[in-house]
């Protein structure tokens, strides 16, 4: 009976968490910070991550993280600074993520909900795809798509330009954008930064009920 008890507590706690909560730390590596309400944090791989949390990665690091209606993966290479976002919109995940500096790769399934891409000049709108995001020192922010297609907006003019697979487009500080094919340099950026993200270890699924909207029992798979 006591152990029963404990495990209702238990999974009681983990729903009042997710309620919370909008993604999950799935690997990292190196340094990585994370902070939320302007205080960093403890944490380890399996942590839960809240809407306006903000990852760091330093030299040499990685992390990754899923959102939890498990539709995304975001790969956070060396020194980058991402803003997790996202709200519940018609009963799917809006997400958003804020790329301050740094390279981000991002993967998409279809139909789960919108996802939306912002740099300091842009927003890339995405609908079901894999493409690498950076900003450098310089206020460049360049797009890089394997597959699928994005939706690039300059925020200075408001311009709309579509980027699809085997292209990279490069935004300027000033609001400058041109779409061109993608190089040989471009894919070997993201082939390194596929290898080095292999190389931090991810662990079994857990399983945690939780209830929806209309208060049906689900179970959630959520991989860290």
């Amino acid at each position: 009976m006591k152990r029963i008890l404990l495990i209702s507590v238990i999974l009681l706690l983990a729903t009042a968490l997710l309620a919370d909560s909008v993604a999950i730390l799935s690997a990292s590596k190196g340094k990585v910070s994370l902070e939320r309400a302007l205080k960093n944090l403890k944490f380890k791989n399996g942590e839960l991550l809240q809407n306006k949390d903000v990852l760091r990665t330093g030299a040499e690091s990685f992390a990754a993280y899923k959102y939890i209606d498990a539709s995304s993966m975001i790969k956070l290479f060396s020194n980058s600074v991402v803003t997790v976002n996202a709200s519940k919109e018609g009963g799917k995940l809006s997400k958003k993520v804020n790329v301050t500096k740094g390279s981000i790769l991002t993967q998409v399934k279809k139909g789960s909900g919108t996802f939306t891409v912002q740099t300091p000049t842009t927003v890339a709108s995405v609908k079901g795809t894999e493409f690498l995001t950076k900003v450098d020192d310089d206020g460049f922010s360049t797009f890089t798509v394997t597959d699928g297609e994005v939706e690039l907006r300059v925020l200075e003019t408001d311009e709309d330009q579509t980027v699809g697979k085997g292209k990279t487009g490069i935004v300027s500080p000033d609001g400058g954008i041109r779409v061109r094919v993608s190089s040989a340099d471009d894919l070997d950026e993201i082939q390194k930064a596929e290898l080095e993200s292999a190389q931090s270890e991810e662990r079994e699924p857990i399983i945690v009920p939780v209830l929806d909207d209309a208060g049906n029992r689900k179970l959630i798979e959520i991989h860290y």
